[in-house]
Formats: C-alpha cells, structure tokens, sequence
C-alpha cells in the first residue's frame, strides 16, 4: 500500500471514531446537507446547530420552505446573519419544488442561487456519495500545511493547487473503498478539531507523519498568510422607545422595518429616528443607553441605543399600523418579538428588559 493510500485509510478510520455528532450528519438527506452548507458559509458550527434544528422542525422539506413567506423563512433564520443566504434559499426553494427534483450535478447545482463551487461538491458527496472534491477554510488548512503549498505563483494559482489535491484525495479515496462523504467530511473534521489556525494538535493527527509542514516545524507559517482584511467602521445611533401600562398590559418595543436597498433590509430593527406622529401627546422618559458592538463581513459596526419609555393619551399608544403613513412601524412584544430581528437588535432588547427591572 502506497504512503498516500496509508495516510486516506487512517484519516477515514479517526474519523469514524471521532467525528462530532451533529444534528445534519443524521438522516444526511440532500435537503439537509443543502440547508447545513448554507447556514455553515462563514457562521461557526457551534452558532449553526440550534438555528438548523428549529428551521429543519418548521421547514422539513423543500416543500414547505417553498410555500412559507419570505418573513417567515427570516424569522427562522434572524440571528445567524448573512441574510442574503436566506434569500437565496428561499428562491432555490422554489425553484426546486417547481422541478421537482433537486440538482443531481455539479453544474446543475451552480446553477441554483447561493450555491457555489464548494457548495456544490459538499451537497453531492456529503449527500450522494458523488466522487465530487470540497474546498472551505478548514481543508485549505489540512492541504496547505499536508503539502506545504505557497502563494509565490499568485492567489489563484494557490487556489487552482489546493483543488488539484481535494479533487486527487476523493477520487484515491474512492478507489479504496472510503466513501467520498467519508474522505471529505474528515478532511472538513480534521481541520476543525485538530489541524486548527493557531495550536495545532499534530500529536494526536492521523496524518501527521505524512505533513510535510509537520516534518519542518512550519505549522504556523500555512496557509500563507493573505492580505490584512480592511476594516470599514460604522456608527450607528438609534431609539429603542418602549410602551406599557395600564392599556398595555406587557412591555412592547417599537420597531421599523428595513426596506429593500437598507442595511439589514428585511429585517426589523429600532428606529434611527422617532416618528412624530407617534410621540405626541406623549411624554417620553429616557431610561438609559445601551453601546453594543458587531462583526459583520469587513464591517465593525458601534451602535449606540437611547432606552426610553412612552406615557400619553390613548391615541399615542395606538398601533402603528393604525395610521396610513405608519405602516413600516410594528409594536411588538419586547419579552417575544416574533417578528424577525438581527443579532444587534436583539442584544439590544435583551439589555433593554434589565433597565426595567
């Protein structure tokens, strides 16, 4: 047996023994392989985990992710950020149950929104046993520092290497009798538990005999380092303005929804600015501020939220959804939202509960 084909058998059988159990590595259906790899694009697996099983217990099949409402679909997926994935999930969904019949190619499945080239792969050997190479973060690390492979011929050249290897590693492990769902999601598990960015634990690695970054003492220096991110700063200032008393028996928070072209646009989120015709006859007593800060893509966003609670006439505490030019306003629980709300204004809201207790 060649060294190759040593290291893929022991790299399949730590696997099998040490793979972590996760809820989309049961019943490994295409729908929700597709679902997990979505919500897996640049989210860790840890915060993935609950968001997959409450939306797998709503949406069980591409059916009835296809039937729901967009808001639904968001307020299933608010938290978990990136939501042009749940966009895109939502037409491929539709365009699915309209065939019919999920993609059974990987041109087929680059073909359908929000899925790319290592989307595709994962789907057709995760799911299908399809002799279909993977590439994310995690097995760029493993190959990288397996083969000490380097930028110097540019970044596609690196890139154009690295899938070489993936492609070689499926297709040997095939010939061996190693499911390519095997070869793949071991390659995926070794870089998430043991070939790690920073520590890597080399002595309890299947493979570590045949690292060649491993035999040089030049773990930290793969994959080779890429340009610092640029960060882009934002401030926000907002108004969280809260209700209750004795018309309104629960404490409930106004929020505005976020239209198409806006940061965060279909979501709800608190106000960037009070709405007259909401506040008079009112008075408004400030609570507090709440600073609160976020990581999305290249962005670094402070926001800064005025906490402040409304008293008035009756007609001040109407919905906002009573008056024409208000309709993009929505009182809502502040203990149970139900309306689909990021990860920053969430944070807020549960801030908010502590300046009234």
């Amino acid at each position: 047996m060649s060294k190759a084909s040593r290291d893929l058998k022991s790299l399949a059988n730590w696997f099998e023994r040490q793979k972590r159990i996760l809820p989309w590595r049961e019943n490994p259906s295409v729908y929700r392989v597709w679902i997990s790899e979505i919500m897996l694009q640049q989210t860790q697996v840890i915060t993935v985990i609950p968001y997959f099983e409450r939306f797998i217990s709503r949406f069980p099949d591409v059916e009835s992710l296809a039937n729901a409402s967009f808001e639904e679909v968001l307020l299933h997926w608010a938290g978990l950020g990136y939501y042009s994935r749940a966009r895109n999930l939502h037409r491929a969904a539709k365009i699915i149950a309209q065939r019919q019949i999920f993609p059974s190619s990987r041109e087929e499945w680059l073909e359908i929104p929000g899925v790319g080239e290592y989307t595709a792969g994962a789907i057709l050997s995760i799911a299908e046993n399809q002799v279909e190479p993977i590439l994310d973060g995690n097995v760029e690390r493993v190959l990288s520092r397996f083969h000490c492979i380097s930028r110097e011929k540019g970044d596609q050249k690196y890139k154009d290497v690295l899938w070489s290897y993936a492609r070689k590693a499926v297709e040997q492990g095939h010939s061996l009798a190693i499911k390519p769902s095997v070869t793949n999601q071991a390659l995926m598990e070794l870089g998430a538990t043991v070939c790690t960015p920073k520590n890597p634990k080399c002595e309890t690695c299947p493979v570590s005999l045949g690292c060649q970054a491993h035999r040089d003492g030049k773990q930290e220096s793969f994959p080779p380092k890429k340009k610092p991110k640029e960060w882009v700063r934002i401030e926000e200032s907002l108004f969280c303005i809260l209700r209750g008393g004795s018309t309104v028996q629960v404490s409930e928070v106004l929020l505005r929804f976020r239209k198409k072209g806006e940061w965060r646009s279909g979501l709800w989120d608190l106000l960037e600015e009070i709405p007259k015709s909401l506040v008079k006859n009112s008075t408004r007593k400030v609570l507090g501020k709440i600073e609160t800060k976020h990581v999305v893509t290249r962005h670094k966003i402070h926001r800064v939220t005025e906490v402040s609670k409304i008293k008035g006439t009756h007609h001040s505490l109407l919905t906002a959804s009573d008056d024409s030019d208000l309709k993009e306003y929505r009182w809502v629980s502040l203990d149970c939202p139900e309306v689909p709300l990021g990860s920053a204004a969430r944070k807020t809201l549960e801030a908010a509960r502590g300046l009234l207790q």
